[in-house]
Formats: C-alpha cells, sequence, structure tokens
C-alpha cells in the first residue's frame, strides 16, 4: 500500500503540472489546484496512517518525514491560497501562460519538498532538491524583469554548483563504504557500516554534503543565491523558499549528520556545524543593520534562525530537540510574514521599508499582525521560538560553550534592535520617501488571506509554548536519530 501512495501521488503531481502548463483558462488552474491539494492532504494522511513504512526503499515514513511534510502541506496550502489573488492582480501584466507555468512550477516545487522529506537514500534526496531549483527558478522568473532574470540564473547557477558539491558528497559517502559501496547509498546501508566507515572519505564527505546544501538552507557560505531568489520571487513563492524548501534541504543534511554523529569523527562535524551556524547569525546581524528592503530583512532573519537550528543541532542533548522545534516554528512564522508583504505592496505600493510607514493607521488589522510577527520573529515572548532560543542556550551552557553562547546571545541583541528598527518605523513613523508606483489604499487584507496569515502565526506561538504530546513524540524519535 505505501508504494502505490508514493506513485498515485508521484502521477498526480505530473499530471497536475502538465495540465496547469497546458491549460490556459483560470478555472482549469483552480480545478487542478485543488485535486492537487487534496492528493497532497492525502499523502500527509497516508505518511501518518503508515508511519514506519519504507516504500522501495527509497522513502521512509518516519517522525521526521511526518513532521516537515506536515509542514510543509500546510504551508502549500496557504501558498495556493495567496497564489490565487496574486495572480489575479497581475493579470493585467500577464497572459495566460505565465500564469499557467506559475501553477505548474508551484506544483512541481510543493511535490519535490516532499519527496525529498520522504527521502531515504542520499541519491534520491539529492534528485528531488534539484528539481527544487528547477522549479524555484521558474517561480522566481515570474514578472520577467531583469531583476527576476538576474535573480534567476544566481539561484540557477549557485543551487546547480552547490548540488554539484552534494553529489560529490555522495561519491566520497560511497568511497567510505569500502567495498560495501554496493549496496548504495541509502541511510539505512550506511547506519550498518557505522564501524567500518573510512573516516578520512567520511570528512570529506560531510564537508561537500553541508557546503552543498547551505544554499537550500540559507546559511553561510552558499545564501546569498537565496536572498535574491526571496526579494525577487512572487511573495507566495518566497514564503515556500523561506519555509518548506530550507526544510527540504535541512532533511538531507539532517539524516547525513545523524550517521557522521555515531562514528569517529563527530565531534569533528559538530564543530564544523557550530561554527557555521555562528558565523551564519553574525553574517546576518551584518546585513540586517543597513537593509532597507523589507523581503531581504526577513530573508536575512531565515539566515539567523537557520543559524541558531545549525547550533542546537551541534550542541547535542536538548539542543537537538530545540533545533527541530525551531525550525517547524520558523516555518510557520516566517511564511506567514511573507505571505503578508503582498499587503505592503497594496498600501504602499513598495517595498523599500523608506517608502513605508504609518501602517497600523492604514490599516489596523495588518499592524496588529505585523506586531504579531515582530515578536515570533524576534523570539520575544509569547513567541515558541523564544522557548526553543533559550534551550538552546542551555545546551551551550551544559556542554561549557561559554565563549560561543557570549557571542551568540551578543549578535542576536544587534538583530532583535535591527529588526525591532525597521518594523517599527513601518508601524508608527512617518514614511521617509513616497514610492513611485502608485499604491492601492485598502483598510484590511482580504479575509482569506488574514485568516492563513493569523493561523500561521498563532500556530507557531501555540505549538511553541503548549507543545502537545503527539509533537513532542515524533520530535524525540526524529532526535533519536542524531543522540541514539
Amino acid at each position: 500500500m505505501p508504494q502505490q501512495i508514493i506513485l498515485a501521488y508521484g502521477l498526480l503531481a505530473v499530471l497536475i503540472s502538465i495540465v496547469h502548463a497546458i491549460g490556459r483558462k483560470a478555472i482549469i488552474s483552480r480545478i487542478a489546484s485543488s485535486l492537487f491539494l487534496v492528493g497532497q492532504l492525502g499523502l500527509t494522511l497516508a505518511v501518518i496512517r503508515f508511519a514506519g513504512a519504507t516504500p522501495f526503499g527509497f522513502f521512509t515514513f518516519d517522525s521526521f518525514a511526518i513532521i516537515f511534510l506536515s509542514v510543509g502541506t500546510l504551508i502549500a496550502v496557504a501558498a495556493f491560497c495567496h497564489s490565487r489573488r496574486y495572480i489575479v492582480e497581475e493579470e493585467g501584466r500577464q497572459d495566460s501562460l505565465v500564469r499557467a507555468q506559475y501553477f505548474a512550477a508551484l506544483t512541481a516545487l510543493t511535490a519535490a519538498v516532499s519527496f525529498a522529506v520522504l527521502s531515504a537514500d542520499m541519491a534520491v534526496t539529492w534528485i528531488f532538491v534539484e528539481v527544487t531549483t528547477l522549479s524555484a527558478s521558474a517561480l522566481i522568473f515570474y514578472r520577467r524583469t531583469p531583476g527576476a532574470v538576474e535573480a534567476t540564473w544566481k539561484y540557477v547557477f549557485a543551487c546547480s554548483i552547490s548540488l554539484v558539491l552534494v553529489y560529490v558528497g555522495i561519491l566520497f559517502a560511497s568511497l567510505s563504504m569500502g567495498s560495501a559501496e554496493s549496496e548504495g547509498v541509502s541511510y539505512a546501508a550506511l547506519t550498518t557500516l557505522l564501524a567500518s566507515l573510512d573516516p578520512f572519505w567520511l570528512k570529506m564527505a560531510f564537508i561537500f554534503v553541508f557546503v552543498g546544501y547551505t544554499a537550500k538552507m540559507s546559511l553561510v557560505p552558499m545564501f546569498t543565491a537565496g536572498i535574491d531568489a526571496k526579494d525577487k520571487a512572487p511573495t507566495p513563492a518566497a514564503a515556500m523558499l523561506s519555509s518548506v524548501v530550507m526544510n527540504a534541504g535541512f532533511a538531507g543534511f539532517y539524516r547525513f549528520y545523524a550517521i557522521v554523529s555515531h562514528t569517529s569523527i563527530a565531534h569533528w562535524a559538530s564543530s564544523i556545524t557550530l561554527f557555521t551556524g555562528l558565523l551564519s547569525v553574525f553574517i546576518a546581524a551584518v546585513y540586517l543593520v543597513r537593509v532597507n528592503n523589507v523581503k531581504r530583512l526577513f530573508a536575512y532573519s531565515s539566515v539567523e534562525h537557520m543559524g541558531i537550528v545549525m547550533i542546537g543541532l551541534a550542541a547535542g542533548g536538548v539542543g537537538v530537540y530545540a533545533a527541530i522545534l525551531h525550525l517547524v516554528l520558523h516555518s510557520l512564522a516566517k511564511s506567514a510574514v511573507f505571505f503578508h508583504i503582498s499587503n505592503f505592496y497594496r498600501v504602499f505600493g513598495s517595498k523599500h521599508i523608506s517608502h513605508m510607514g504609518q501602517y497600523i493607521e492604514r490599516t489596523p488589522v495588518g499592524g496588529a499582525f505585523l506586531i504579531l510577527a515582530l515578536l515570533c520573529i524576534t523570539a520575544m515572548p509569547p513567541s515558541g521560538l523564544f522557548l526553543t532560543e533559550f534551550i538552546v542556550f542551555k545546551s551551550l551552557a551544559d556542554t561549557s560553550s561559554w565563549l560561543s553562547l557570549a557571542l551568540l546571545m551578543i549578535v542576536l541583541c544587534v538583530i532583535v534592535w535591527a529588526i525591532s528598527r525597521d518594523v517599527l518605523a513601518i508601524l508608527f513613523l512617518a514614511p521617509k520617501h513616497t514610492a513611485s508606483h502608485k499604491a492601492v489604499i485598502e483598510t484590511n487584507p482580504p479575509v482569506i488571506e488574514t485568516f492563513w496569515q493569523f493561523t500561521l502565526l498563532l500556530l507557531s506561538i501555540w505549538l511553541g509554548l503548549f507543545t502537545p504530546d503527539w509533537l513532542q513524540k515524533l520530535i524525540l524519535e526524529a532526535t533519536s536519530l542524531v543522540l541514539q
């Protein structure tokens, strides 16, 4: 049964993408999107129902997959809902072919991310993460402007180079298996050979895999292309890039890190992971101090939060639990924020912070959302991220990593100040400049969009402060991959 589910979902995703690509009418797009979302929900429920299954040996329905598939499905539904109005607003400037390509790419991206988090093989993960590059590039290219073209080529080039590095890392991982390399590079096969894996080739594999996946995870050193992509992509697509695509990259890294953590190079790998996390948080702080673009503001915030995830993972112990929960909460909160950016365009006609101001007076509901979003993104109470960051701090203290803890806390203070300065200016101060584009003044965002944005944000708070037992159990089972 699980094998039939995988095949049915894959076939559905391909067929719906084709229907979107060749069906130019809006009604066809709406029907096809609805059918795909039903299939996406069906896949999620089936993975939960058949938890523990390993269809074809290339996929796994384990706790890690259940967590991030569920998060991805929820955000994908919201993305399709937001895309409908976004496309309608752009209809006067774009033809039906562009709309068709957009929904085909959004379908392919959602399916690729789903398969990536379900993957039980290094090569299969690599394949579907590469598909996310191709489908995301079509979304970034949506407006066909010079800036969009440049961002698309940057994203394709950077991600292609990074995934070549991952591919080389996979080859090194197979070399570390010695004579058993014929068994393939599934995570299960590597796990059974932990005692015999060659440390030299395993180190080489870790470096290439880690650096390669940083492009998707928005980490140093390959984070820059993702920043441009989130800036130029339509806001529903940017929300996907800042959440589920990052999760797909993390899935590829985490499953391999779980193997490395049980070998003789575990301490060495955790040191590299910790350094990369700290450096990513620092780099994010440097850019956040001077940024004047609201999409880039929140994109650099994603670099910060993924850095915190890496720090928690490297600290080990309860830090691994905090890292996974932090990523879940961040995905929900950050996607909600990116969805809301569409309303900035409608109210101010710009994405530049200097063109924005007195937002809470122009749209009270939007202002209330932005205040809550500020608390969530900066990990201030009642944000669930406050709890996960506190646990990361504790995990660093438990391992006597006092210098890392001190550096992290200092840099986070700078980040909180930088983000709060810009967001509070948008909320309460008068705009410094007038936007060149005419704004469409609205009292409040559309009801359906407001519902999804507040739902995702409040869910991030609730799951963090009042984590239900079933989610705790899933996360603990996912952490056992590293801590067992």
